[in-house]
């Protein structure tokens, strides 16, 4: 019996930690939803130009579905000095837009 009484605690409380996990699950997922589609305008607005409609690259620009996760301090170096033809962008896109970029660019990553 009192074995019964400890596993039920124990299952108790691991419902409660499941259920904690998801909540905190479930809200981060609709602010990266709300991040991506932030991202999905940003980028439209000042990037389709040269890289690409939903992201397809024509293949004469860096396609940025296959930047990694990894590459996210590159990404934001290569936005804020610019890289080549590509203009800087520091002053233009804040520290928020570029996690926004960001996201909608790993949405859609290779």
């Amino acid at each position: 019996m009192r074995n019964l009484k400890h596993l039920n605690k124990m299952v108790s409380h691991i419902a409660v930690v499941a259920w904690v996990a998801l909540a905190f699950s479930v809200a981060a997922l609709a602010q990266d939803q709300s991040a991506i589609e932030a991202g999905e305008q940003l980028y439209d607005q000042h990037c389709a130009e040269c890289h690409g409609e939903k992201l397809r690259s024509s293949g004469v620009t860096p396609d940025l579905r296959t930047l990694s996760a990894n590459d996210r301090a590159r990404f934001d170096a290569m936005v804020k000095d610019g890289k080549d033809q590509m203009p800087s962008w520091d002053g233009i896109l804040t520290a928020e837009n570029l996690d926004q970029l960001w996201a909608y660019i790993r949405a859609h990553a290779r």
